[in-house]
């Protein structure tokens, strides 16, 4: 008589179908079309205006006061958020071309 190894024996075992449940993955929402250009319009103005990834980031996530919002979620919404936040990064260009060095 061949004795099976603990090994074998939990290879036969077949997964419980509720332990799947938390590892499915989240239903998510995909962007449509138009929120794809906005948000590629509004991260190109991000970076031409700071020149690093990392400010850019943190400006497009953070809230802004004049803004009264996160600019990037602005600018996703809707096309009059996209040119708020494009006016917004021009006027912050023009304040740092301005102030001298």
């Amino acid at each position: 008589m061949k004795r099976r190894r603990p090994t074998d024996a939990q290879a036969d075992i077949k997964a419980v179908p509720w332990t799947q449940k938390f590892r499915r993955k989240a239903p998510s929402v995909l962007p449509t079309e138009q929120q794809l250009r906005r948000q590629d319009s509004v991260l190109r103005c991000a970076w031409r205006n700071f020149g690093e990834s990392g400010p850019a980031i943190a400006f497009l996530n953070a809230h802004n006061e004049r803004l009264d919002g996160q600019p990037l979620l602005l600018a996703l919404h809707r096309d009059e958020g996209l040119l708020r936040v494009e006016g917004l990064l021009g006027e912050m260009a023009v304040q740092t071309v301005e102030r001298p060095t």
